[in-house]
């Protein structure tokens, strides 16, 4: 009987201090807004100047790619007619021999580009995914500092990103705008 007494008055310690400690939490309420990173980046005047460069230089590449590709299919294409002429059994031994011969040298130059196309291929695709990600790690920090700025100015204690469809903020404590607006201001 004195156990369970001694356990009551230790429940009652515990829910006593549990109470303190929610009043406490409740009466340091903090000042919570969101940022719809999603719609910042399409907005972000900079992110779309970037983007835009980056599809340029995508696009130069591709077209390199395609010159070097275009020259390879040209080789194969030499490679087979000077095969149709040393199969040619209508042509002299000499003449089919040459062609064997240039066959061999052409086959060798299509090795050597091919694995000239595909190299470049490889650092052009290390090339981008790393300028991608250092330009991306630059608008995440432009974009931190904005939201940082209106933060402060609005006394805000916590941003969280807005998530459509995921999680529910009031309008009223949404300052997407204001960060898209920060952020082109510094644009101009």
């Amino acid at each position: 009987m004195k156990n369970m007494k001694n356990r009551g008055k230790i429940v009652v310690a515990v829910v006593a201090m549990c109470l303190l400690c929610i009043a406490d939490v409740s009466a340091a309420v903090q000042k919570i807004l969101s940022v719809d990173l999603q719609k910042v980046f399409e907005s972000y005047e900079g992110a779309k100047a970037v983007n835009a460069a980056f599809s340029e230089a995508v696009a130069a590449a591709e077209k390199e790619l395609k010159e070097m590709g275009d020259a390879l299919t040209k080789l194969q294409e030499e490679i087979c007619a000077l095969n149709e002429r040393a199969e040619n059994a209508a042509l002299l031994d000499a003449v089919r021999e040459k062609s064997r011969l240039e066959i061999e040298e052409k086959m060798e130059a299509f090795r050597v580009k091919e694995g000239e196309f595909i190299q470049f291929r490889q650092d052009l695709n290390k090339r981008f995914a790393e300028r991608k990600n250092k330009e991306f790690t630059v608008q995440i920090k432009a974009i931190e500092n904005a939201a940082t700025i209106i933060a402060k100015a609005k006394k805000a204690d916590i941003i969280i990103n807005k998530i459509p469809s995921t999680l529910y903020v009031d309008d009223s404590l949404d300052i997407t705008q204001l960060v898209i607006d920060e952020l082109n201001s510094k644009q101009k």
